[in-house]
Formats: C-alpha cells, sequence, structure tokens
C-alpha cells in the first residue's frame, strides 16, 4: 500500500501529481478504514489455541486464535494513520513470533494515536492476556467496549481473559451474552459449554456443545461433546462423535486418549491399549495413561515399562 503511493509522488508532477496523490490518499483511507470481522481468540485449558482451523484441530483442546485486525478511525491525520499502521503490523508480527510482550507494546502504541476505536482496544486486550498481563487485558477490552458497548468480539475477548484468571462464572456470563446477540458463534458456544462442563452442568454443557456442532463441525466441538455424553453415561453417542473426531482429525493425540478413556471406562482395557499404541505421537500423558490402563489390566511388566 505504502510503496504504491511513494511511486506515484516521485513519478509525476505537477497537476497530474497532486490529482493521483488525491486518489492514493483516498484509496489508503478507504482500505485503514475495515474493521476486523473474525471471530475472537479460542482458548482452552488456559493455553493459547493455533493461528488457523486446520491446525488448532490438531490439538484437539485447542482452538482457533486469531488476534483482532485493528482498523483506523475516521478523521485521523496522515501521518497518525501512518504511525497507527506501522504499530498495528508490529504487534501482528509480535503475536505471530510468540513475542507477547512486544505485542503489547506495539498494540497501546496504537490505542495512544487512536484511541476512539474499539478494535484497537480489543488488540491490546488480546495481547496484554497472552503476555500475562490480565488486568491490562480486562481494562483494555473494557475501553472498547465503552466505545462499542454490544461488540461480541470485545465481549468474547474479555471472557477469555477471564477464563485465564480462573474467574468462570464472569465468563459464563459473558459468553452467553454473545451467544444471545450471536447464536452462530461457534466458537463461544464450545467455550461455554466446556464451562458448563467443568461445573457439572451436564444437560446444558451437552446443549451448548451440540449447537457448536451444528455451527461449526470441528474435531475439538466433537471431542467436548463425546466426553460430555460419557459423563452421562450415553456410550453410544459418545463413541459416534469420537469415531467422527477421529476421521476428522487423524493426528490429534488428545481424541485417542479420549477413545481410550472411553474403553476404560467399559472396561475394556485391551482395546484402550490398543488405542494409545496406534497414537500418532507417544507424549508423556500417552506414556502415562498407557501405564495406568496396562496396570488395570493386570499387565504389570508393560504397565512399568510405560511409567
Amino acid at each position: 500500500m505504502w510503496p504504491v503511493k511513494y511511486f506515484v509522488i516521485q513519478t509525476f508532477g505537477g497537476p497530474v501529481r497532486r490529482n493521483l496523490l488525491g486518489l492514493a490518499l483516498l484509496c489508503v483511507c478507504a482500505l485503514l478504514q475495515s474493521g476486523f470481522g473474525q471471530e475472537q481468540t479460542f482458548e482452552i485449558g488456559n493455553q493459547p489455541a493455533q493461528k488457523q482451523n486446520s491446525q488448532s484441530t490438531r490439538k484437539g483442546r485447542k482452538q482457533t486464535q486469531t488476534a483482532p485486525e485493528p482498523s483506523n478511525s475516521g478523521g485521523l491525520g496522515f501521518g497518525t494513520s501512518i504511525e497507527v499502521g506501522r504499530n498495528a503490523r508490529a504487534a501482528q508480527d509480535a503475536l505471530a513470533k510468540g513475542n507477547y510482550s512486544a505485542a503489547m507494546t506495539y498494540a497501546r502504541r496504537v490505542t495512544q494515536a487512536a484511541p476512539n476505536n474499539p478494535s484497537h482496544w480489543f488488540l491490546l486486550g488480546y495481547a496484554s492476556r497472552l503476555a500475562g498481563a490480565y488486568s491490562a487485558s480486562l481494562d483494555a477490552f473494557d475501553r472498547g467496549l465503552a466505545v462499542a458497548p454490544n461488540s461480541v468480539e470485545g465481549l468474547s475477548g474479555k471472557a477469555q481473559t477471564y477464563i485465564r484468571m480462573g474467574k468462570t462464572d464472569e465468563a459464563k456470563k459473558l459468553l452467553l451474552q454473545v451467544i444471545a446477540a450471536n447464536p452462530r458463534r461457534g466458537n463461544d458456544l464450545a467455550m461455554a459449554g466446556e464451562l458448563f462442563m467443568q461445573s457439572g452442568d451436564l444437560p446444558r454443557a451437552t446443549n451448548l456443545l451440540e449447537r457448536s456442532e451444528n455451527v461449526q463441525p470441528s474435531s475439538h466441538a466433537e471431542l467436548l461433546l463425546a466426553i460430555a455424553y460419557m459423563k452421562q453415561k450415553q456410550a453410544d453417542k459418545a463413541k459416534a462423535l469420537l469415531d467422527r473426531a477421529m476421521k476428522r482429525d487423524p493426528r490429534n493425540v488428545d481424541v485417542f486418549r479420549a477413545v481410550a478413556q472411553y474403553y476404560r471406562e467399559a472396561h475394556d482395557y485391551k482395546s484402550a491399549v490398543a488405542i494409545l499404541n496406534k497414537a500418532p505421537r507417544k507424549t508423556v500423558d500417552v506414556y502415562s495413561e498407557l501405564g495406568y490402563t496396562y496396570c488395570r489390566a493386570g499387565m504389570k511388566r508393560e504397565s512399568a515399562d510405560s511409567y
């Protein structure tokens, strides 16, 4: 974007230059006006998820985490627009590299240069959460929500910060508010479903997870829903979902662990051992569960080797 404008300025002179420069400025401003339209981050188990859906499903209990796309507010001077764009890109680059403290610093500069755009505050809230600065994250989301009180992006982002802080009741309230405003946000439905499952409200968890699977099918939602069914002794439904998750995401170790758990609850320890041995990667958790399963099967030597 910037090199094109620079070329126009340097190449043409006189009235032609002024006309082309004006046209370029209009195009730049139009591009900078666009806001972000993707769902906010999705985290499970206090871990940041992968960048893209195709990667996230490999991790099972992790989900899509996409940084909010900052946009410029109208009325900014041209120099300020350049500063905002530069710092926003720097924040995104720092997030991609896992340098969350730097991303937080750049995002704060964006809000200082253009404080009236809520997406800038949501970017700061997101970066601050990943940097572990939860108070700063909440403050940033509140600042953005003060400008756009009904933003589902801001409400979802704030809920995720509450999840990282262990404040699940506050997170539930916000997620239900988001779902009421936009019932087709699959990530938020799955997050709320897991929170209700953790608190023991299995019927409500099942409802939310089923809605998530209908809106946005994923191995993640299928895995969570299968666990909910297992807890409610609905083995057939759980097995069907686990099979679906395994076909959808055959490289997901957590799916294999969940299938093994299904067989353990059915006291079919040999099948549980077999499925764990088929896991695409032998993680510490897989070896630990193998040791436990071998022990339950009476295979003491194999159990000791696994441990």
